[in-house]
């Protein structure tokens, strides 16, 4: 017999083993014994009396209670996916909604379609190197949509970045539009250079394309990509910021919940160390929000009605008393009751190239490490390569897009460059 067939039968000899026992009165845990369990825990058991709260559910309600009765509820803060909903965790009415857009009408698909000519020209150079044909037909359609984005960045009437208008940008329209046409250029000038595709390869790519300068193409295109997905982040950290402050919240006391699934990346994004998002909220705070009141939670259900203008009450409990409360106080409570035992501090993430403080906004290259790293790693959301630095830019720049520094665009530059070249193609 095969090792999966005696697998098979051992199991379904076990199964039947249960059954029997079961049928004749087998042993489970005596009714004194879950009467004790249930005590401290176990709510989540179908035969929990029905109405009570565990102990340790009293006692976060209890530390809430007190926390609630010094001052006015605090906001609750839960961003989920890209929405940010605010409510009072008193009345559960809404105070604030926020999204980090990526629709047709935000500007992401544009700005991110010239990022991707990048990896997209390396991505093809490895179907080549992998024996698949279809690389020359894809490259030649690139370069035809490359051609038709120059002409649409090229008008003067009715131009594309004119009619979006995004109040993030408008300072640097001008110089937006020129990196558009550079970007646009340097890749139709670079597929015209591989001939026939013998040179076309991964190292080419990287040497000629991502970091290769010339007279005629004095930028590299790795300023292009960095300068793009920066860009985004600008964009989008203060549309969300600005619906935010309107709100004036009490940041310092808020309840915060994560629970942000990055795109289709499902492991990323699970520590405060590889999730911008939290240093976004605790930026966007005035940098006021204590760390220890965010809680990054993505088991967390999401409740209906969770958007509405009204939280219903069981949502709100849910929220506040079952998920926030007892993981907020766990830390607390741990170090009250165990107080004569040492306690085991880990250290947190070492410090990365692309982080604040640790990369300057002209050191291109680290941003592209830290790009690489962001793309192998599955822990990362591919946005931490740019969003931990320029969120923290904004924050101390009190969130005015013509204050920043933005690298790969106003700086980084070749030295007296003041910007993107036009370019005239032969």
């Amino acid at each position: 017999m095969r090792p999966a067939g005696i697998l098979a039968l051992v199991l379904s000899l076990i199964a039947s083993s249960q059954a029997q026992a079961q049928r004749d009165g087998a042993y489970t845990t005596p009714a004194p014994f879950m009467e004790l369990f249930f005590d401290f825990s176990g709510n989540e058991e179908r035969d929990y009396p029905a109405g009570r709260p565990t102990i340790g559910q009293m006692l976060s309600e209890a530390e809430l209670g007190l926390l609630r009765s010094h001052a006015a509820p605090p906001p609750l803060i839960l961003v989920v996916g890209s929405d940010i909903h605010v409510y009072d965790s008193g009345s559960g009415a809404r105070l604030a909604q926020a999204r980090f857009r990526a629709d047709r009408n935000s500007g992401f698909f544009e700005i991110t379609a010239i990022s991707h000519i990048g990896p997209a020209m390396a991505y093809l150079a490895q179907i080549k190197a992998d024996g698949d044909p279809r690389w020359k037909e894809r490259l030649a359609s690139l370069v035809d949509h490359v051609r038709k984005v120059r002409a649409l960045n090229s008008r003067a009437a009715d131009n594309w970045l004119d009619r979006l208008d995004p109040p993030s940008w408008r300072t640097h329209k001008d110089q937006i539009r020129a990196m558009v046409d550079y970007a646009c250029a340097r890749a139709i000038d670079y597929a015209g250079s591989l001939g026939d595709g013998t040179r076309f390869t991964v190292a080419n790519v990287n040497d000629d394309f991502f970091n290769g300068k010339s007279a005629a193409y004095p930028i590299p295109f790795r300023n292009v990509m960095i300068a793009t997905f920066m860009l985004d982040t600008v964009r989008t950290a203060t549309e969300v910021q600005r619906a935010l402050a309107q709100a004036k919240l009490d940041w310092p006391n808020a309840l915060v919940l994560v629970s942000s699934r990055a795109g289709s990346n499902v492991s990323a994004g699970l520590t405060d160390g590889t999730n911008w998002l939290v240093s976004f909220l605790q930026a966007a705070s005035g940098f006021t929000l204590p760390g220890q009141r965010i809680k990054i939670a993505p088991y967390m259900e999401i409740r209906p009605g969770l958007g509405d203008a009204q939280l219903a009450a069981d949502s709100l409990n849910y929220y506040t008393r079952q998920v926030w409360g007892p993981l907020y106080y766990r830390e607390l409570i741990a170090d009250r009751v165990f107080s004569n035992i040492p306690t085991i501090y880990l250290p947190g993430r070492p410090a990365l190239p692309g982080d604040p403080g640790i990369t300057s906004a002209d050191a291109i290259d680290q941003f592209m490490i830290r790009l690489k790293h962001s793309l192998r790693d599955s822990r990362e959301m591919l946005s931490n390569t740019v969003a931990f630095w320029m969120v923290n830019e904004l924050g101390r720049k009190n969130w005015d897009p013509a204050a920043v520094d933005i690298p790969g665009l106003t700086t980084g530059l070749p030295a007296n460059l003041p910007g993107y070249p036009a370019i005239t193609l032969k």
